[in-house]
């Protein structure tokens, strides 16, 4: 019987979802192994298929599940099934495994899968993903990616609608999502666009370490607008490749509080600064009128050697009964990176 997904699907004609998620393992030598870890989950009902002619494995328990190679060879290992609720798969058991992860294909619907955290965790081998990847995994939401792609140091790039589907995705739902992923150079136009819960974390260290990345789309997080406490912790903290923003980054962002930009381009050591990063012209006086606003070491520097830009003069907006955070918010910048240094006060610097 057609679930209620691969119906609907079917039914306008597009083609039906996978019933396997099928991983693309590369082995080098004779007797390496490769590990599925069922890290969590309730009633774990997971079959897999090793790929190298063998009977296809049914585990009912959590834990490292790991298969013997017996000769060097590209594997396509599938896997399916369920968990009654909580459940997480990751791949790899140590950095050795990990690696010999070089592909990726859509993950099939698994029932109970809750979130995906770390599932690509230090997987170095992986260069590209499907546009679909999570597409039929909806149920997704608190944490979801958290840490997802932590350290794929040989990932390029990001397909336009690889979080479309996930709707539900709410607080810490891209916490670390691409921290050290050295290897991005561009984020796509609308990566975050359908992801309207995100909340309290929710792009906590985002890009952490993103050394590769130069430049930011328009729109990033144009709708993320329930983005609160923590939002933008350290998001593109040591992006060292950065050199410029986009207007309006965070105009939007109006529910973020406390701890909400610390340290959110500490280290951007070529950063370009614009004036109306957090707001327009005007604004001044409502952007964080009454809020609690944390800009500890925001755009804190311990060299630099970008281009001149322009600070966002957060010292002549209007906080009324909120009182911002301001210690070290432009420590390390000058006149050479800031046109407007002799403005800024000694409380914010």
């Amino acid at each position: 019987m057609l679930g209620a997904v691969q119906a609907a699907l079917l039914a306008c004609g597009a083609a039906a979802p996978p019933t396997t998620w099928d991983l693309t393992v590369q082995t080098t030598g004779s007797s390496q192994d490769y590990v599925v870890d069922i890290n969590a989950g309730t009633t774990p009902n997971i079959n897999i298929n090793w790929g190298d002619g063998g009977a296809v494995e049914n585990f009912t328990s959590t834990g490292q599940k790991a298969h013997t190679y017996t000769n060097a060879g590209t594997y396509t290992v599938k896997i399916s099934g369920s968990f009654a609720s909580g459940g997480n798969i990751r791949l790899g058991s140590n950095s050795s495994n990990r690696s010999r992860l070089k592909g990726t294909k859509a993950v099939c619907n698994i029932v109970g899968l809750s979130n995906f955290s770390s599932t690509f965790y230090g997987c170095t081998g992986l260069t590209s993903l499907p546009t679909d990847l999570f597409r039929y995994n909806t149920a997704v939401s608190s944490s979801g990616f958290y840490a997802t792609f932590y350290n794929c140091t040989s990932l390029t790039s990001i397909p336009t609608d690889l979080f479309r589907y996930n709707t539900a995705v709410s607080s810490s739902g891209f916490y670390r999502t691409f921290q050290n992923c050295t290897g991005l150079t561009s984020l796509p136009t609308d990566l975050f666009r359908y992801n309207t819960a995100v909340s309290s974390s929710g792009f906590y260290e985002t890009f952490y370490g993103c050394t590769g990345l130069t430049s930011l789309p328009t729109d990033l997080f144009r709708y993320n607008t329930a983005v609160s406490s923590s939002g933008f912790y350290e998001t593109f903290y040591g992006c060292t490749g950065l050199t410029s923003l986009p207007t309006d980054l965070f105009r939007y962002n109006t529910a973020v509080s406390s701890s909400g930009f610390y340290r959110t381009f500490h280290g951007c050591t070529k950063l370009q600064l614009s004036p109306y990063i957090f707001f327009s012209a005007g604004e001044e006086s409502t952007r964080f009128l009454n809020r609690v606003s944390n800009f500890q070491e925001c755009f804190y520097l311990t060299s630099f050697s970008g281009s001149q830009g322009t600070a966002p003069a957060l010292w002549n907006c209007d906080f009324g009964t909120g009182t911002p955070t301001k210690t070290d918010c432009f420590q390390g910048h000058s006149s050479s990176s800031l046109s407007n240094w002799a403005n800024i006060p000694a409380d914010w610097t």
